[in-house]
């Protein structure tokens, strides 16, 4: 029965928290505020039939089910983890603050709905986000890849001969702006290996944790997104020093006690750093292309909507203007309120002088965060096994149309 409830309490939150993020990017406390104390009570109310009992005691239809002590440690633990992975996406910029609580309230939801779900504690938190980041990374890369190719006609034009010097010339400059940096790149090449090298590790010897080569391939798609983020943690000397270490110690304990190729492995994970690093360098090169194209800088009146996230030169030209000073709230990630923009809009529609700075669109990302969770919660697995024999079939067949 409690289950029931927080099943049509989760998908009543995840229902009204997406259209409001959709329609006014932004996720409002009020609904997390009312999940997580809907939540607390639960708990208390889990806890007390839990006290009475273990003792025994019956209190009409109090302590009359009740879980084991287990239960909570659990739960304690899963919250811990699904904090920190939010807190985390957060301090990246990844998430801004309201879809990281989001996350935190669904993940305190969904054991409550599901006691027995798999991964569920230590593994729950990164189910959720695989079921969160992959239908997101997929239809943005392939939403990506078809604009590139409806633009495909401009590159016709292109003289090759001037573009290639161009590019070459600036990989030398790179080079060059590289090099003083090259310990920060070593310690990142490193930190590579090592995260390649764990991961290869455990899908060869874990056969829950094997995802074969099509979620190495999301791995990677999930990494580049958020690249320019992961890079700079990866380029932290003391997190390869702690590399080096935890490695060393792995690959001895594997071979002596566990029997593990851990030459395979590296070899394996040597070919995954590889890889990964040509598609980063190939996709960053077309990404680019693509975004050169579509990105505005100058700021303009019909360009400002709900969601646009201003540049922080932008915002603080516009917070100093008398009359936006007090229209402007706080800056967020979600970029502007509805009543933001419109204020930015007005504003803007009665001068003449236009400002010359960047500004963005974001993504609301409720949505998938209450899909994902929401897959996780009704289908009990995770989304890249799913997809892996669909997948298969697709690509058998356009291989056999192909080779027809």
């Amino acid at each position: 029965m409690i289950a029931d409830f927080y099943y049509y309490l989760f998908v009543g939150l995840g229902l009204v928290t997406s259209y409001e993020d959709w329609a006014q990017r932004r996720v409002r406390n009020r609904w997390i505020m009312l999940g997580l104390l809907a939540g607390a009570a639960g708990l208390t109310y889990l806890l007390w039939n839990s006290v009475l009992g273990h003792q025994g005691v019956r209190l009409g239809r109090f302590g009359e089910y009740y879980l084991p002590w287990r239960y909570y440690i659990k739960v304690f633990v899963h919250m811990g983890l699904s904090l920190t992975a939010a807190f985390t996406m957060w301090r990246l910029a990844i998430w801004p603050a309201g879809d990281a609580k989001l996350f935190i309230l669904f993940s305190l939801l969904v054991v409550l709905i599901d006691p027995n779900i798999p991964g569920y504690p230590l593994l729950l938190f990164m189910l959720l986000l695989v079921n969160i980041f992959v239908p997101a990374g997929l239809l943005f890369a392939a939403e990506t890849v078809a604009r590139v190719l409806l633009r495909a006609g401009e590159m016709w034009g292109v003289d090759w001969g001037v573009w290639l010097k161009a590019k070459l010339d600036v990989v030398e400059v790179r080079l060059r702006e590289a090099w003083p940096h090259r310990y920060r790149y070593l310690a990142m090449a490193v930190n590579l290996f090592a995260l390649f090298y764990l991961s290869g590790t455990a899908q060869r010897y874990s056969h829950r944790l094997h995802w074969g080569a099509f979620g190495n391939v999301i791995l990677f798609l999930l990494m580049f997104v958020a690249w320019g983020k992961i890079s700079q943690v990866l380029q932290d000397r003391r997190a390869g020093y702690a590399s080096v270490a935890v490695l060393a110690a792995t690959m001895a304990w594997g071979s002596h006690w566990r029997g593990w190729d851990v030459a395979a492995i590296a070899l394996s994970a040597l070919r995954m750093a590889f890889n990964f690093g040509v598609l980063v360098s190939f996709a960053r090169l077309l990404f680019h292309w693509h975004i050169e194209r579509e990105s505005r800088r100058r700021l303009e009146a019909e360009h400002i909507e709900p969601g646009v996230v201003l540049a922080d030169d932008t915002w603080q030209t516009l917070a100093a203007e008398p009359e936006l000073s007090e229209k402007l709230g706080r800056r967020l990630s979600d970029g502007l309120s509805a009543e933001e923009a419109a204020a930015v809009k007005a504003w803007l529609e009665g001068r003449r002088s236009e400002i010359d700075y960047a500004f963005y669109r974001t993504i609301p990302f409720a949505v998938w965060i209450f899909l994902g969770s929401f897959y996780t919660v009704t289908q009990r697995d995770n989304l890249v096994t799913a997809l892996i024999p669909w997948l298969g079939k697709w690509w058998d067949a356009f291989m056999s149309v192909g080779g027809g």
